[in-house]
């Protein structure tokens, strides 16, 4: 089952941390966030799965933002994990 938020429902501005901190604008991963073209990475991420059978899927921009991570810092799985928050 497909679960997906478009990349136009919130602008960086107003996302809040859970602690009310906003987001660094220069921050290295904010600044990549924005130029990433997310409805057409997740369209293709969603290809091969099915819309309404089997369990939720989880976000696209979350396992993108992940590998992009993960490849970017030249971690490995176990790692990556740990590097995110």
């Amino acid at each position: 089952m497909i679960r997906y938020t478009s990349q136009h429902q919130m602008t960086t501005e107003e996302f809040k941390t859970p602690f009310e901190i906003r987001l660094n604008k220069e921050n290295r991963w904010v600044k990549l966030g924005e130029s990433m073209p997310w409805d057409a990475l997740a369209k293709i991420y969603y290809r091969s799965m099915s819309s309404n059978t089997g369990a939720p899927a989880i976000d696209a921009r979350i396992v993108i933002g992940a590998m992009i991570i993960k490849h970017k810092m030249k971690l490995d799985d176990r790692e990556t994990i740990e590097a995110i928050p």
